[in-house]
């Protein structure tokens, strides 16, 4: 199974990617293989609905790995209680590419629990037709120790829990989506019997 992390991490801010590798660590240990995407780093630009980014390499390439994964771990910091611009913009590339697939989600937070930053990430899941693990997890700054690890172990255990979860589940919900996708393509099915996957046949 193939899991594709996101995050965007300034110098200022690296809890997000200490956060993406605590799940993704959890993740692999569960037997997926794991590909980070920092969406800062790989400079992927505005999304604008009056402009064609056929030819952006940086955005070709992102979306190439969100078609060939199979789940996703999503880490965003929380600014004024919601996801951070450069997450929402990864959100505003894509669609079709979520549909049937497995998120779990995180957000790095000062000092509050993050939901409205969680609740934003879930809806935008949800509105493309992908899955988001039925629990998240905010880390808080206070959280992590000097060295950067983390050292709350309530937020370490869900973290963890996070990744393994994302495997387990989402080998099933996507085992069940290509399914419902093959049958549908080989005419033993028409659309309309096999629920929201006859929508991407």
């Amino acid at each position: 199974m193939k899991i594709l992390a996101v995050y965007g991490a300034t110098q200022q801010d690296s809890r997000s990617r200490l956060t993406v590798n605590v799940i993704a660590e959890a993740a692999r240990a569960a037997g997926a293989e794991v590909q980070a995407l920092d969406v800062l780093a790989a400079a992927i630009p505005i999304m604008r609905v009056d402009q064609d980014f056929a030819a952006d390499v940086a955005v070709q390439q992102m979306k190439q790995l969100t078609r060939d994964a199979d789940g996703f771990i999503v880490v965003s910091p929380e600014y004024h209680g919601c996801m951070s611009n450069w997450i929402k913009n990864f959100f505003d590339f894509h669609y079709h590419e979520f549909a049937g697939k497995l998120f779990a989600l995180a957000a790095t937070t000062g000092g509050s629990m993050g939901v409205s930053c969680n609740t934003q990430m879930r809806v935008a899941v949800q509105h493309c037709h992908g899955w988001a693990l039925p629990y998240q997890t905010a880390v808080r700054e206070a959280d992590f120790a000097p060295d950067g690890s983390l050292q709350e172990q309530r937020a370490l255990d869900r973290l963890q829990r996070m990744g393994r979860d994302l495997v387990i589940y989402g080998r099933l919900l996507r085992a069940q989506f290509e399914q419902d996708l093959a049958a549908v393509k080989t005419g033993d099915t028409v659309s309309e019997s096999i629920g929201f996957a006859g929508w991407y046949a």
